[in-house]
């Protein structure tokens, strides 16, 4: 019985240990992203939290490690990076040109809106207003003494030649 329990222990123990060294913490970066591509087109924003989470945990645990890594191993983890990045940036202006989409798509009915809503009396009645303050305004000017004005200035210019 002892040598069983013991067998399976070890088993168990090299089984852990196997599993754990199979995989870096690059390799396993690159097999998300990869996953990630698959589905991400298919992705509700839910599915997104999960998957930002997961990739800040990997990454997190990329950053503690990074001076350790090969270079081939560094490059690894920018190109998946980038990959990851991409893809988050697709969504995010995907999920703007909905957005931006939706408010053009509005501009002319809320034009509509404005125009069925304008008080035409009201609106008359300021061009009256304008009209009759533009017709106050013509009549307050002495056209005489302008005339005089506008004769000495001309004077001023022409009495040298």
């Amino acid at each position: 019985m002892r040598n069983s329990t013991l067998t399976a222990f070890c088993a168990a123990m090299m089984l852990a240990f196997g599993c754990a060294a199979t995989i870096s913490l690059p390799d396993r970066l690159d097999k998300f992203v990869d996953a990630t591509e698959k589905e991400y087109k298919n992705y509700n924003e839910d599915d997104w939290t999960k998957s930002k989470e997961e990739y800040d945990t990997i990454m997190a645990e990329i950053q503690e490690n990074y001076d350790s890594y090969s270079a081939a191993e560094k490059i690894q983890v920018m190109k998946a990076t980038g990959r990851y990045g991409a893809m988050v940036l697709e969504k995010e202006i995907s999920g703007a040109t909905e957005t931006v989409g939706g408010v053009l798509e509005k501009i002319p009915e809320t034009i509509n809106e404005m125009i069925d809503n304008i008080d035409t009396a009201s609106l008359r009645k300021s061009v009256e207003n304008i009209k009759k303050g533009l017709e106050g305004l013509t009549e307050s000017i002495d056209t005489a003494r302008l005339r005089e004005k506008l004769e000495a200035i001309v004077k001023i210019f022409t009495e040298d030649e």
